[in-house]
């Protein structure tokens, strides 16, 4: 059986986590989503909140003991995600992505197989997160996870979602099971900035609870 995990840390006093997590709640009970939610103390920042995400996903796993589902704590489940129960035993790693493949891969939902490669995935991407961390360069953890899957891909079998699994907010329709949430937090545009995205995808990467 699989189980969906999260944590939310809020990093102002807007508790825009907090809120989600209300929501993310309740959306699990209503669906029957057998899920775990658990608050963290923040760690300074947006960017420093979402590098710890690798080792609380492998935490987690080493805890339960059974196939987790990563899913950013401000989505919105629009359905069951029965996909997340369907994931072939030799499946080790699974992504949503926008095409049906790899290439188009998001940061969640993210399916992890209990075994040693899931595990050796994980304990790659904790390794780059804390480098970057400790480095101070200018990224979250998606783009670590980008080059974690292609050092992997030798050894960690991948499996992907539907490219109408997990999408953006307006291009939800009939076939969506998972709304992405874009948060809004000013860590996270600033970020994103540094980064140098332009203002017109940042507005459409933070829109907030909707």
């Amino acid at each position: 059986m699989t189980k969906v995990i999260s944590f939310y840390s809020d990093v102002n006093e807007d508790k825009y986590y907090s809120k989600c997590a209300d929501r993310f709640t309740k959306l699990c009970e209503d669906l029957s989503i057998d899920f775990y939610l658990e608050h963290k103390e923040t760690l300074g920042s947006y960017r420093n909140n979402c590098l710890s995400k690798p080792a609380f996903i492998k935490e987690k796993l080493e805890q339960f003991k059974q196939p987790i589902v990563w899913v950013d704590v401000d989505t919105i489940f629009k359905k069951h995600p029965d996909a997340f129960y369907q994931v072939p035993e030799n499946v080790d790693v699974a992504f949503s992505s926008s095409m049906p493949n790899v290439r188009g891969m998001k940061a969640s939902p993210l399916y992890f197989n209990y075994n040693e490669k899931a595990m050796f995935f994980l304990d790659e991407w904790i390794n780059r997160s804390e480098q970057i961390l400790h480095g101070m360069e200018t990224n979250f953890d998606h783009e670590v996870l980008f080059g974690v899957v292609d050092t992997c891909q030798q050894m960690v079998s991948y499996g992907v979602f539907p490219p109408t699994y997990c999408v953006w907010p307006q291009n939800t329709d009939e076939h969506t099971v998972i709304e992405m949430g874009l948060s809004d937090v000013p860590d996270k545009i600033d970020v994103l900035r540094k980064m140098g995205i332009r203002e017109e995808l940042i507005k459409m990467q933070s829109v907030g609870i909707v």
